[in-house]
């Protein structure tokens, strides 16, 4: 019996192995096809660049909602200033959001040479989202207790996340080391990993009270990430690795 057991074991390794190599193939051709398509892998360089302009036009665009009318006086401009409370909220959070997300996407890129097709299509779908964020910031700062205008805006930034994730996993595979500036070491490619993802943990852990006290959703948000800052995880991370 314990032979049989151990003669299909071993079936079930070759199989295993068989497979794996068979998927790698099928990513080369995909590679390949790609590379015929649309040419060759472009310099990070040139896309980190366009990235940036993308981060600054979008933290831009979220000042647009902070205005206060002229020619007030008195209670008039107290209870203005009062009133844009709710969009210089959904300003600081957003800003500092946007600003850890552009922290790990220099990050990601400081150690990639050249961007294939497959990364460069999850960096564009990246930064469309991150240019539509100025949408579901205004959308929660005027309407601060609207349990759908959380939800929309919670699912905007944690996609963004998500995405992240996905182009830091998918350009530091071990099949994709030509296209890096050197060799990412396996667990700095899982802390880092590991990184992203706890800063969307620590987003998505206050959706559920935004949705049934959406008027203390920013006020969760904020006290959070305060708390996920202070603990130096980006700080910590070795940036130092990250500009050989």
């Amino acid at each position: 019996m314990s032979k049989r057991f151990w003669w299909l074991w071993q079936r079930l390794g070759a199989w295993r192995q068989q497979q794996r190599a068979r998927r790698q193939q099928l990513r080369q051709r995909q590679r390949e096809l790609n590379r015929r398509l649309w040419g060759g892998p472009v310099e990070a360089g040139r896309v980190l660049a366009f990235s940036d302009a993308i981060f600054a036009i979008a933290i831009t665009l979220l000042t647009l909602n902070l205005q206060v009318p002229p020619g007030l006086h008195g209670a008039e401009f107290t209870r203005t200033l009062q009133q844009i409370l709710p969009a210089l909220g959904a300003y600081v959070l957003s800003f500092v959001i946007l600003g850890q997300l552009w922290l790990a996407h220099h990050r990601i890129f400081g150690v990639i040479d050249r961007v294939d097709y497959a990364v460069l299509v999850r960096n564009l779908l990246f930064l469309g989202l991150i240019a539509v964020m100025p949408f579901p910031v205004r959308l929660l700062s005027d309407y601060t207790r609207r349990p759908l205008a959380v939800a929309v805006y919670a699912v905007a930034f944690i996609t963004a996340m998500q995405l992240q994730r996905l182009i830091w996993l998918n350009a530091t595979r071990p099949e994709h080391r030509d296209l890096l500036r050197e060799p990412v070491p396996d667990e700095v490619r899982r802390g880092f990993d590991r990184v992203l993802l706890g800063l969307m943990m620590v987003f998505g852990a206050a959706v559920p009270l935004g949705m049934f006290a959406p008027r203390y959703a920013t006020l969760v948000w904020a006290v959070l990430i305060l708390l996920r800052l202070a603990g130096g995880v980006f700080i910590n991370w070795p940036s130092s690795w990250a500009r050989r």
